[in-house]
């Protein structure tokens, strides 16, 4: 069932699971306790569609050149999955694994358990099957870069899947509405976690209304399943007498991870086709191609996990001489904040002026005619919708775009501030920056790539190798992926939550959110969420319900 809060709720704010935040993970966690035996509540801050008022719930502050503290998270039923591009990527085997090279790196569980839920997540975002090697997945697979076979690049290359994309909100309202023991409780938020008395577990919560009207719900186990921020703003906050619930070792809000990305030079391929376009596979499924380097490359030249993607030239850089692409820039602010951001990623210099852009529009009608079709059949109409524009640059080059894990730090980090917000809650300052580390890695990672493209002759990588590590620097955390704040680990002293996504030092509260991974891949998180948020769903099955 789905209502909003009347007269009544107070006397239907209790459960036996009681989930807080439905996006992607509390909703998967929602529907896989669905005819579970036992009653559940899925709290959700928003409503069924967007108000953008709730936008203040998360407006804190950030250091640059970390954007704001509200970018790309949404208070609304199906959290930021609105807005979410689709890009389903898993895990590594290698990240998971500790490396003696990524400091604070190592999971308390192993890839074979973390990849036995992918394939119940990838039903989830509608990603097809759970199959991300080109060989396998593709019709007809042709390599990514002819000719290219190297000891450390994966020459067949793998592939990134792509959702509907799927908001959740819209996707699985029906499921929780016919719900027979989910009940979804909107406009109601968490604002605080009342620890019982003398005891290590969660006795209540308090939630607020929009209007400010306060109510307490009770629940045998409660889930955190908001993002990597909202998550230590509650363990923090919550915690009156204390430094934080599950912070013995001082991890709350600590080792925050973005990925970070950039164009990192200009690929420009031998004669032969190189895999540039979105391709379909065999289930159906839009992808893309990459190139990421082998384990044992990675161990052998101390390399973070780094994907590298053809990428498309800078939309504002009106030298691409597309039509297609010159009109989406003049109509950039028809987008969200997010999107335009978008739309300056990989410029170097200052944007071209309107007139060149007119120009391209004007020489382009054909081309444009042609994007108009593919527009409204293949994105605006379709079910599956292509997930973005790829125009190929007027030259025949591709910049080409790297996607790198962050090395976890405790000095990245969520602190609460001195201003609360309308309920109470104190806002937040996130302190984020990339270390000597992880531009180093991303540098070495683009001079070995180009290593290997060269010394195999199928096409030239192309930057300016002075100021690539000044450049790399540079580069900003994009789309939103908050990881880290309450990484799980083997005991206390090391991190928040336990294997099973358990706070330390509370039986009943867990997390389901990109907040308890240890480390951070390149890989999206939206993926490894539900597939954490599913095996949490088994854990809470076989620990209530009694035989």
């Amino acid at each position: 069932m789905i209502a909003a809060p009347d007269s009544a709720v107070e006397g239907r704010l209790k459960a036996r699971v009681c989930i807080i935040g439905a996006g992607a993970a509390g909703i998967a966690l929602a529907c896989e306790l669905d005819g579970a035996g036992f009653d559940v509540l899925l709290l959700e801050a928003g409503g069924l569609k967007l108000a953008e008022e709730l936008a203040d719930y998360y407006r804190g502050s950030a250091t640059p050149p970390h954007p704001d503290a509200a970018q790309f998270r949404r208070v609304v039923f199906g959290g930021t999955t609105g807005v979410w591009g689709g890009r389903c990527i898993p895990f590594d085997p290698i990240d998971l694994q500790v490396r003696d090279y990524v400091s604070h790196s190592g999971w308390p569980i192993g890839y074979e358990e973390l990849a036995s839920f992918y394939p119940a997540a990838m039903k989830y975002c509608d990603a097809g099957h759970f199959d991300f090697q080109s060989a396998s997945a593709l019709p007809q697979p042709t390599p990514t870069i002819p000719g290219l076979t190297s000891d450390d690049v994966i020459a067949a290359g793998g592939i990134e899947r792509y959702s509907l994309p799927t908001n959740f909100g819209a996707r699985y309202r029906k499921k929780i509405q016919e719900s027979r023991n989910v009940t979804a409780l909107l406009g109601l938020r968490c604002v605080r976690l009342v620890r019982a008395p003398g005891e290590m577990r969660i006795l209540t919560i308090e939630v607020a209304d929009k209007a400010g009207q306060k109510f307490t719900v009770n629940a045998d186990v409660f889930v955190l399943a908001t993002g990597g921020i909202e998550v230590p703003r509650m363990l923090l906050f919550s915690d009156r007498e204390g430094s934080g619930f599950g912070n013995a070792g001082d991890a709350v809000g600590r080792y925050y991870m973005c990925h970070f990305e950039n164009n990192c030079g200009r690929l420009i391929p031998a004669p032969g086709k190189v895999a540039f376009m979105f391709e379909r596979t065999v289930d159906g499924v839009y992808c893309r191609r990459q190139l990421r380097f082998t384990p044992q490359a990675q161990q052998r030249h101390g390399l973070l996990n780094t994907a590298f993607r053809l990428h498309f030239p800078s939309y504002s850089d009106a030298s691409h001489g597309s039509s297609v692409m010159s009109t989406i820039y003049l109509a950039k602010s028809a987008l969200i904040p997010e999107y335009r951001v978008i739309l300056e990623h990989g410029l170097e210099a200052q944007p071209s002026p309107a007139l060149a852009h007119v120009r391209n529009v004007v020489r382009g009608i054909p081309q444009l005619l042609e994007f108009a079709g593919d527009y409204i059949f293949r994105i605006k109409l379709a079910r599956r919708k292509l997930p973005y524009t790829l125009v190929p640059n007027a030259d025949g080059s591709y910049p080409l775009e790297f996607n790198s894990e962050q090395t976890p730090s405790a000095s990245n980090r969520i602190t609460l501030t001195g201003e609360a917000d309308r309920h109470g809650l104190p806002r937040v300052q996130v302190a984020w920056r990339l270390s000597e580390a992880d531009t180093d890695s991303a540098y070495r990672a683009c001079l070995l790539l180009q290593d290997s493209l060269h010394t195999r002759g199928v096409c030239r990588l192309e930057f300016d190798t002075e100021r690539l590590h000044q450049r790399i620097g540079h580069s900003v955390p994009l789309g939103g992926h908050h990881i880290g704040t309450a990484r799980m680990a083997a005991s206390p002293r090391d991190g928040v939550v336990d294997s099973n996504c358990a706070v330390f030092g509370l039986t009943n509260l867990f997390i389901a959110s990109s907040a308890v991974f240890p480390t951070s891949s390149h890989a999206n998180p939206t993926l490894t969420i539900v597939a954490l948020a599913v095996r949490l769903a088994r854990h809470l099955r076989e620990r209530l319900v009694t035989p």
